[in-house]
C-alpha cells in the first residue's frame, strides 16, 4: 500500500489499519492519528431495527358529478347551432352556392360529436324527429356533378365517417376518376382494387391495361401479390416488403385508401395478405391464373392453423365446426388448383400433406404419386423444395425419420407456364 502523505511504499498499521510510512514526518503524523483513534470507546454494534414495508393505500378518485342543468343548456345551444348550419348549408346547396354549402354543412358535422360527450338526460332536449347525423352525400354528389374543386375533399371527408358500402363504392369511382385524370395512375389502381371489394368490379382486361399504362407488368404484379399473401406481418416488416402501387412498407401503411399523407395516422395497420389476394383476384386472367390464385388462397387459409395441427384435429375427432369448415375450404382450394394446373406439383403435394395428417393415408399416397410426376418450376425449386415437400408428406404418413422437418414450408416463387411435354401429352 502507499502512504497517504507522500505516496511512498508503506506498511499497514496493526492498530488502525492505515498506511505506516518509514519517513519521520509521515510517521509522526500517523502516530498522532493512531493514538486518537485507539482512544475512542468501543461499543456494542447497533442492531438493525427492522422496518415494516410502507403500506400502499390507493387514492380514491373523486367521481365528478354531472351538472345536468348546465349540460342541458349546452345541448340546447349545440342543437340550435347545428340546425342553423344545416339550414344555411342546404339553402346554399339549392341555390347553387356550393362553397357556402360545403362550409356550413361541414361545420354542422363537426359540432355533432360534441353532443355525444353529454349525458343522456341532456340529450333529451333534442327534438324527436331531429336528424342525428348530417347527410353529406347530396353535397358530394352535387360537387362532383359540377366538377367542383372541393368535390374530392368532400368524398374523402365523407369516407372518414364510414358510410354504407354503396356510398363508399360511389366515392371510390369518383376518386379513381380524379386520380387517373390527374395522372396518378398507381393511386387510381389502388382505389379501383378497393372499389372491386365494394361491389364495383372492373374487368381484368381493364386492370391489365391500367397496369401497363402505370409502367407495371401485370404478370409480374400478379406473382408479387401471390408471394406477398404467404408472408406474415412480422416477416414482411423484417424484409421490408413494399406495396408495388404506393411504394410504402406494406404491413405498416394506412389501410384507408382514400386518405392523404397529411391526414391523421391510421388506427390500425393494413392486412397486406388479404389485400394482396384481393388484388391478385382482380388480375386473374384465365384458367391458369385462377389455379395459382386458388393455391395461394389455400395456403393463406392454412396459414394461421397449419396443415399439421388441422389434420391432427380432424384425425383425432376433436375438430370443432370452424376447423371442419377450414379443412373443406382448404381441400377444395387445392383440388381446384390441381384441376387448373395439370402440370404443377405444388397443389398435389399440399393435398397429400393435408390428407396424410388427417388420416386418409391411401388418398394421400395417390396424391403423392401424382405430385412426383409433375413439375415444381425451375431447377432451383426442384433441388431445394422437393426434398422438403417429400419430408412433410412422409411426416404426416408416419413413415419419415424421427422428428418433424424443421425447415420453412416451401412455396412457389412465381407462377410459371405450361410445360411443353404436357402440351404434347408426352408423359
Amino acid at each position: 500500500m502507499l502512504c497517504s502523505q507522500c505516496d511512498a511504499p508503506a506498511e499497514r498499521c496493526t492498530r488502525c489499519a492505515a498506511a505506516l510510512c518509514a519517513r519521520r514526518l509521515c510517521a509522526e503524523l500517523h502516530e498522532a492519528s493512531c493514538e486518537a483513534v485507539s482512544a475512542l470507546p468501543v461499543g456494542a454494534p447497533i442492531a438493525a431495527v427492522p422496518t415494516a414495508p410502507p403500506l400502499f393505500t390507493p387514492r380514491t378518485r373523486q367521481r365528478r358529478e354531472r351538472n345536468t342543468e348546465a349540460e342541458r343548456v349546452v345541448a340546447q345551444q349545440l342543437v340550435t347551432q347545428i340546425t342553423q348550419h344545416r339550414l344555411s348549408g342546404r339553402a346554399a346547396l339549392l341555390t347553387g352556392n356550393l362553397d357556402v354549402a360545403f362550409d356550413e354543412l361541414w361545420a354542422a358535422r363537426r359540432l355533432e360529436p360534441d353532443l355525444d360527450r353529454l349525458g343522456p338526460r341532456a340529450r333529451q332536449v333534442m327534438p324527436r324527429d331531429w336528424e342525428l347525423e348530417t347527410d353529406l352525400t347530396p353535397l358530394a354528389r352535387e360537387l362532383s356533378s359540377r366538377n367542383h374543386g372541393r368535390a374530392i375533399d368532400a368524398w374523402r371527408q365523407l369516407l372518414d365517417d364510414r358510410p354504407a358500402r354503396s356510398i363508399q363504392a360511389e366515392a371510390a369511382e369518383w376518386l379513381a376518376r380524379d386520380a387517373f385524370g390527374s395522372g396518378d395512375r398507381r393511386v387510381g389502381l389502388r382505389i379501383l382494387h378497393a372499389a372491386s371489394l365494394l361491389g364495383r368490379g372492373t374487368e381484368p382486361d381493364a386492370f391489365h391495361t391500367a397496369y401497363k399504362q402505370a409502367g407495371i407488368d401485370p404478370a409480374v404484379a400478379f406473382g408479387q401479390y401471390l408471394a406477398a399473401s404467404r408472408v406474415d406481418r412480422r416477416t414482411a416488416r423484417a424484409v421490408g416488403l413494399r406495396d408495388p402501387l404506393t411504394g410504402a412498407q406494406w404491413s405498416d401503411q394506412d389501410p384507408r385508401w382514400w386518405a392523404l399523407d397529411t391526414q391523421s395516422p391510421a388506427p390500425e395497420p393494413t392486412d397486406h395478405q388479404v389485400e394482396s389476394l384481393n388484388r391478385a383476384r382482380d388480375l386473374n386472367h384465365g384458367k391458369r391464373d385462377e389455379g395459382w390464385l386458388l393455391l395461394a388462397e389455400g395456403d393463406h387459409a392454412a396459414g394461421p392453423v397449419g396443415l399439421r395441427t388441422l389434420g391432427r384435429n380432424i384425425r383425432a375427432g376433436v375438430a370443432d365446426a370452424d376447423d371442419e369448415d377450414a379443412f373443406v375450404r382448404i381441400r377444395l382450394a387445392y383440388e381446384g388448383a390441381a384441376d387448373r394446373l395439370p402440370d404443377v406439383a405444388w397443389p398435389w403435394y399440399r393435398l397429400a400433406e393435408l390428407l396424410a395428417w388427417a388420416g386418409f393415408h391411401e388418398r394421400a399416397l395417390d396424391h403423392y404419386a401424382q405430385a412426383e410426376r409433375r413439375s415444381l418450376g425451375n431447377r432451383e425449386a426442384v433441388r431445394s423444395s422437393r426434398p422438403l415437400l417429400r419430408a412433410l408428406v412422409h411426416a404426416g404418413l408416419g413413415t419419415g425419420p424421427d422428428g418433424l422437418p424443421s425447415g420453412e414450408r416451401p412455396a412457389p416463387a412465381e407462377p410459371f407456364g405450361l410445360k411443353l411435354a404436357w402440351r404434347l401429352r408426352l408423359w
